[in-house]
């Protein structure tokens, strides 16, 4: 048996192995829109993303085995907690999207807006302090035909992206607009977050992958995109994507009714 006796050393080092942390790109202004076919094959994103979480656990039980001091042992146990939290937060982001993906008729009905907004709103604040958001609505179109879980779920995995992601140095300011457009109904959400860096349209895309994510150093999960673009595939709609550094997102959602 191995004894490791510097154990910061041979944690960092293991550490090291399964992080990949991208280099720093120059701002860029884009907008595009999605594509509308998912990845051909989400199992393999599926696999890859709880491939590194599942590596950690595997280094971190050789660690345990190895280490005489018990306060060490302890540690590792609390890395492993966060490690498999990690993995359970990532397995339930897919089942809920497989269950989007798979329902095919749901029950549509007459929706409107802003109760939506104030659903989940309340749902959002079992997690985030709201109290010093401030949301400005423009619902121009009050209402829309569609499946209310999935109008809610839609706006709630944009909201959920744009408190995760605001600017630590001003308040976040998140604005929502509803209009007609030919025939769809345009759905804008706006905030003026941390923003984000799209070369071209093809990275656009990339945000819409199932755990694609342009920071691996972020905390979110990189599923909830993959979410609202299956719902839009739903109504036959498309996205169009909007961002700059340090002055926020936009996200422009078409939905036919």
């Amino acid at each position: 048996m191995t004894i490791i006796t510097n154990y910061r050393e041979e944690v960092k080092r293991f550490e090291n192995l399964i992080s990949n942390k991208p280099s720093a790109s120059k701002v860029k202004l884009t907008e595009s829109i999605t594509e509308k076919s998912q990845p051909p094959n989400m199992v393999n994103a599926a696999a890859n993303s709880l491939r590194s979480p599942l590596l950690a656990l595997k280094i971190y039980l050789d660690l345990l085995k190895n280490f005489p001091q018990e306060e060490k042992k302890t540690d590792v146990l609390n890395r492993m907690k966060l490690t498999t939290n990690e993995m359970a937060k990532k397995i339930n982001a897919l089942s809920t999207l497989v269950n989007v993906q798979n329902e095919t008729n749901p029950i549509k009905e007459k929706i409107n807006f802003s109760n939506i907004l104030e659903d989940v709103k309340t749902e959002l604040s079992a997690k985030f302090d709201l109290s010093d958001i401030t949301f400005t609505t423009n619902f121009i179109e009050p209402s829309i035909q569609a499946n209310s879980s999935e109008i809610s779920l839609l706006l709630s995995q944009i909201l959920h992206n744009s408190i995760t992601y605001r600017h630590n140095k001003k308040p976040l300011h998140i604005k929502l607009k509803t209009k007609k457009v030919g025939g769809y109904i345009l759905f804008g959400i706006k905030d003026n977050g941390i923003g984000m860096v799209l070369k071209n349209d093809e990275e656009t895309n990339k945000l819409f992958r199932p755990f694609y994510r342009l920071n691996n150093s972020s905390e979110g999960i990189g599923i909830g995109l993959s979410i609202v673009r299956s719902i839009v595939d739903k109504y036959h709609g498309e996205v169009k994507v909007r961002s700059r550094i340090n002055e926020g997102s936009m996200f422009n959602i078409y939905l036919k009714e």
